[in-house]
């Protein structure tokens, strides 16, 4: 061997030897967008020994020698730091905060001559409909929005993912999980369960569909009576204008009979219409009609306008009409009603003398005494209403 030769292979062995010796092995910690993470790493219990993190194994991130500890020029320079207080029991751990999909990688701790590696895998969930996107955790989207939920991660990361809706109820598997025409039941906590090399994040994703709660569409009342419109919502904190038109039975078309706005949780009134209504200040929504008349039966529209789109809400109502003249008494309801309703007129604690699926009942020359008006839906009575009978002169 040459004299040249011999002088590159022994300095090849000295820089060889200055390298730190890698430890087998490669733990794996699982980190979530926005959070933070600590990369463990380890030396010997008692012994406050110096130590650096490497990212890529060159590029310096933290180091420790005699006095306090050095941040590298690294793009994480304002997210690290270490857990001082843990050193005299051998370990020097990473912390990073705020976390980025683009810290994955593998780091290098070098202590005692020694490298442990650690490799960091960050991975978030971004949410996508129809006009924008998010990695919030919580989520405002409007009843019938398309939402799609999406698992991003570094390259060349293959991590098994598991859905879950509100009472925990599995939604499936996949990189992506998408909601078409978004209801109310879809309102609550939604869990994404990443894995992978045996070890797990969980996110949680709060969605909060903004509709109408559930509650019936028809009011059924009796002429005269006060009747009260609700209008329940799923939220209470979101600004928004509305109106409520009317299109009254055999009416042409509909007329307005309010307009309001909600701000900061108060409701005010823009313009009201109609004598008889009074729209209510405090949440839930409600209008009062006081004092029903058979002129107001028909259908309504509410339409809600929020900064992320429009809600519409239809209504009813139905009401009831008992008139009597000299030879006969009259049972009628007026507004939009089921074909499948039954109305009857009888005497009190006796069968009905008629009983129709109709919207009028007639008796001629009823006998003297409390007759009773009902609208039923099979063995449900909706609507009662009693009148005195016709006594013959």
């Amino acid at each position: 061997m040459s004299r040249r030769a011999a002088l590159r292979q022994l300095l090849l062995v000295l820089q060889l030897a200055m390298l730190p010796t890698a430890t087998p092995g490669r733990e794996v910690v699982l980190g979530k967008a926005g959070d933070t993470a600590e990369l463990p790493c380890h030396g010997s219990s008692g012994k406050n020994e110096g130590f650096s993190w490497k990212h890529s194994s060159t590029l310096k991130i933290l180091e420790y020698g005699r006095s306090f500890p050095v941040r590298g020029a690294s793009r994480l320079k304002h997210r690290v730091e270490t857990k001082q207080n843990l050193w005299d029991q051998g370990s020097y751990p990473l912390i990073i905060k705020d976390l980025e999909v683009a810290d994955s990688g593998v780091y290098f701790c070098e202590v005692a001559g020694k490298t442990r590696e650690v490799e960091l895998l960050v991975f978030d969930v971004t949410a996508k409909w129809d006009t924008g996107r998010s990695s919030s955790s919580n989520i405002r989207l409007l009843q019938g929005q398309r939402l799609t939920l999406t698992v991003e991660g570094p390259s060349g990361s293959s991590p098994s993912v598991q859905w879950k809706g509100p009472g925990n109820k599995s939604k499936g598997s996949g990189q992506s999980l998408s909601l078409s025409g978004l209801e109310l039941q879809d309102s609550g906590t939604w869990t994404c369960t990443i894995s992978q090399n045996q070890e797990t994040a969980v996110f949680h994703i709060n969605i909060l569909v903004l509709a109408f709660q559930k509650v019936s569409n028809t009011v059924y009342t009796k002429e005269g009576d006060q009747v009260e419109f609700s209008f329940p919502l799923s939220f209470e904190d979101e600004n928004l204008s509305g109106e409520l038109r009317w299109q009254a039975e055999g009416a042409p078309s509909s007329l307005l009979w309010s307009s309001f706005v909600l701000e900061n949780r108060k409701l005010s009134v823009k313009e009201l219409h109609v004598p008889k209504l009074q729209l209510k200040e405090s949440l839930p929504l409600s209008f009062i009609l006081s004092q029903a008349s058979s002129r107001y039966a028909g259908s309504g529209t509410l339409t809600l306008s929020l900064a992320k789109g429009t809600l519409q809400r239809e209504v009813n109502l139905v009401v009831m009409r008992v008139t009597k003249s000299k030879n006969n008494l009259t049972c009628e309801v007026l507004g939009p009603t089921s074909p499948e309703l039954t109305l009857s007129l009888n005497l009190e604690e006796q069968a009905a003398k008629i009983s129709k699926r109709q919207k009028l009942v007639l008796v001629m020359d009823p006998e003297g005494g409390t007759w009773q008006c009902l609208l039923s839906d099979k063995d449900k009575v909706l609507l009662a209403s009693k009148i005195e009978g016709v006594v013959p002169t």
